[in-house]
């Protein structure tokens, strides 16, 4: 059992877990969409106060001149828009959709640093040395298979670069520009080769870094750092290769323009408003695993604008849609995010890492108590269930409690009750079938001998009969063998109406009857008897009317008197009462022994067989089924006179008839 209690703490603390799991971890989506949210907002920013210089230098150059957006000057303005942030891709839209520009401010060709550690042509070549070779002599399509290569993403590159180099070339300037490429080899590996003639010098080192307009390829290396322009790199052991695919995020960008372009530009709510213009926050979205996010401004003709709002014509405009008249474009830029969901994640767990442990050791305090309440209660019932099952009915059930576990208490000490009642009851049952198994055997052994003696007898006397010549003696034997074959016809009759009364086949016929009536036909018809014995009769008899089977009862009250006179010795006194309530008749002599005061009412049962030599043994056990059809009480006791029977009713007395008889019978 203490399997199944340890089961049920499990499964109540799992279910509880997992509740907790679920809150949790929508409490943790929430959370990292809220993370993601200020993440987003916080570049957002730093995005627009960027845009916002270039809208500050649109805006004095558009104060008194139109531009469009293909002109030179527009261009030259737009070329530099993000201050050399290479991190974001800018995207030049027109009103309509149409994309006129996506790319991102870097340099303007391809480049790659290396940490030289062969180059003999340079003297005072510091060991370790950062050299910025620009490949754009190579053109796009090697640029490609380079970039194919260095996709690999191996965290340590070796690159030998073969460069022919202009005449008056500054080597002591760490930024190679004008320089052609013939040769380009990566780990031992030729990428490009541009078969170029004239000197060559080799060079030879770790790659650092690798940047294109759609690629950045970040090499670990040592933990040196390297810097190229205003931007420092640091170096770390073992760093994992980075590569941002721009081009990839360029393609994404261009799908996600036009498929959600009207989208975009119905943003009703800027994010940010200047005295330049409005800039807003488009929605993120993901394309191949990143997300991206986007900040969009609003390109305006002012001279268009001042023209809507100064000129007549244009009055009935409202100011939203002069506004967009006066648009020209918009320009995007978009943010790549590589590990935006994972690192949120991070960040929210060691920012509500106390939070949730607190949260947890409660969980934990809270699944102890419901285990308390649960499981305690629960292994009680299962100790009263024990006891129950060795029928210990007396073991206490607490039925205080008003939940379901008080429900199942009571419910379980009702079933214990009538458990108890019906096991009882069975015991009762066996021990009535019991007592009818015996019952029933004495009445076969009884029954028997009872007719045993006058068969005996019929069976002597019919042998004499045959051989007796005497015509007066065969008479005798005659008159001997009818008397015994009528004990047996009495005995038989008997039996049958017993059998009736036993089996419930007997119909009563149920009707207002007298019973002053009957005692007194009972009485007359044995007066003979009475006086033959000389035995006094005091009555005190009332008129009740009783619904009852005349027949039956008469035969019960009959009984009653055969039997008492039966036991009354000659000069003796029988007592009959009658009233409302009851009728009793009382006789003097011996008492019934104690242990025969249950047993007179069963068939063949004679209390004193020598005294009782013509009874069939089936008059009291006829009296009884009578009785008990009627539904009357009855029953014997033992009293200071003698005996006296006795069976009860509910009788309507008749005040018109009351006898009180004292019967002297003769010496």
């Amino acid at each position: 059992m203490k399997k199944m209690n340890l089961s049920l703490i499990v499964k109540i603390a799992g279910t509880v877990f997992i509740a907790f799991a679920v809150i949790l971890g929508n409490e943790i989506r929430l959370g990292i969409n809220r993370y993601i949210k200020n993440t987003l907002e916080t570049d957002a920013s730093a995005t627009v106060r960027n845009l916002d210089k270039f809208a500050k230098e649109y805006s004095d150059m558009t104060i008194f001149d139109s531009y469009s957006l293909n002109s030179e000057e527009f261009q030259s303005l737009y070329s530099s828009a993000l201050s050399g942030d290479s991190s974001m891709v800018k995207s030049l839209v027109t009103t309509k959709g149409g994309i006129l520009d996506i790319s991102r401010e870097t340099l303007e060709d391809a480049l790659l640093c290396m940490l030289v550690s062969d180059f003999k042509d340079a003297e005072n070549w510091p060991k370790n040395g950062a050299a910025y070779f620009h490949l754009k002599s190579i053109g796009n399509e090697n640029l490609e298979k380079l970039e194919t290569v260095l996709n690999d993403e191996k965290a340590v590159r070796t690159a030998t670069l073969s460069i022919v180099f202009p005449e008056g070339t500054d080597f002591s300037n760490n930024e190679f520009r004008n320089i052609k490429v013939d040769k380009i080899m990566v780990d031992d590996e030729l990428v490009i080769d541009c078969h170029l003639s004239g000197k060559k010098t080799t060079i030879s080192g770790q790659m650092y870094f690798y940047s294109s307009q759609y690629k950045e390829v970040f090499f670990g290396n040592n933990s040196e750092s390297v810097t190229y322009g205003y931007v420092t790199h640091s170096i770390t052991d073992n760093e994992q290769t980075i590569v941002i695919d721009y081009h990839d995020a360029m393609r994404g960008i261009k799908k996600q323009l036009q498929k959600n372009f009207n989208k975009f530009v119905d943003t009703s709510k800027p994010f940010v408003s200047t005295n330049y213009t409005d800039y807003y926050l488009l929605a993120p979205y993901k394309y191949n695993g990143r997300y991206y996010s986007s900040v969009a401004m609003k390109i305006i003709d002012w001279v268009q604008l001042n023209r809507y709002y100064s000129e007549y014509e244009f009055s009935d405009l409202s100011e939203e849609e002069k506004l967009q008249k006066a648009t020209l474009g918009y320009v995007i830029v978009t943010k790549e995010y590589t590990h935006l969901t994972s690192n949120a994640l991070k960040q929210f767990i060691i920012d509500n890492s106390s939070t949730y442990l607190i949260a947890l050791l409660l969980i934990a305090l809270l699944c102890l108590f419901v285990v308390y309440i649960l499981v305690k209660p629960i292994h009680r019932l299962e100790t009263i269930a024990k006891h129950i099952a060795r029928k210990e009915f007396d073991y206490p059930i607490n039925v205080n409690r008003h939940d379901e576990l008080g429900n199942l208490a009571r419910s379980i000490d009702t079933m214990s009750k009538e458990l108890e009642r019906t096991i009882n009851d069975l015991y009762f049952q066996i021990e009535k079938v019991q007592s009818l198994e015996t019952i029933r055997k004495e009445f076969v052994a009884n029954f028997t001998h009872e007719i045993k003696t006058p068969l005996g007898i019929i069976n002597g006397f019919s042998e004499l009969v045959e051989i007796e010549q005497d015509e007066k003696k065969r008479n005798e034997y005659i008159d001997i063998i009818q008397g015994e074959t009528k004990k047996i016809n009495t005995l038989v009759l008997a039996m049958l109406e017993y059998s009736k009364l036993e089996s419930d086949k007997i119909t009563l016929n149920i009707e207002n009857i007298d019973l002053l009536e009957l005692v007194d036909e009972s009485i007359d018809s044995m007066m003979y008897l009475f006086k033959k014995k000389n035995i006094s009769i005091e009555t005190s008899l009332e008129s009740v009317i009783v619904e009852a089977d005349q027949f039956k009862i008469q035969m019960v009250i009959s009984n009653f008197i055969s039997n008492a006179l039966r036991y009354t010795d000659d000069n003796q006194k029988i007592s009959i009462c009658l009233n409302e309530n009851m009728f009793s008749i009382e006789n003097e002599g011996a008492y019934i022994p104690q242990e025969d005061i249950e047993k007179i009412w069963l068939t063949f049962h004679k209390v004193d067989k020598s005294r009782n030599q013509d009874g069939t043994g089936l008059g009291l056990a006829i009296c009884k089924s009578v009785l008990e059809l009627h539904h009357f009480s009855y029953g014997v006791e033992n009293t200071e006179k003698g005996v006296k029977f006795y069976f009860c009713f509910a009788g309507k007395k008749n005040d018109s008839i009351t006898e009180e008889i004292i019967l002297q019978g003769e010496g």
